[in-house]
């Protein structure tokens, strides 16, 4: 992935917070081997309660999804981060997510 990648990633999470006024994210690196393996977590939470309602994980190399668990969305793991974010704004839009 690129630096302009990267800098979509976390825009489209800006955007979605911004969407869902009650809505953060949390973004950690999970696991790297420092020779070319990076998987990073996102964690999608609602407030207030601080509650996790979802959890994408994806190889930063890559921009492939690894794992991806949203409400009733449902993406296949070998979707690019980008537009599994782009898909789950779409699945989200004019809904209250709580």
């Amino acid at each position: 992935m690129t630096m302009k990648d990267r800098t979509s990633i976390l825009n489209l999470l800006n955007k979605f917070s911004n969407d869902q006024k009650n809505i953060t994210w949390k973004m950690v690196c999970l696991y790297s081997d420092g020779i070319g393996t990076t998987i990073n977590e996102i964690k999608i939470i609602a407030q207030p309660g601080n509650r996790s309602i979802g959890i994408f994980t994806y190889r930063v190399e890559t921009g492939m999804v690894i794992s991806c668990t949203f409400k009733n969305f449902k993406k296949n793991n070998s979707d690019n981060i980008i537009d599994m974010l782009l898909d789950m704004i779409n699945y989200s839009k004019g809904q209250m997510i709580d």
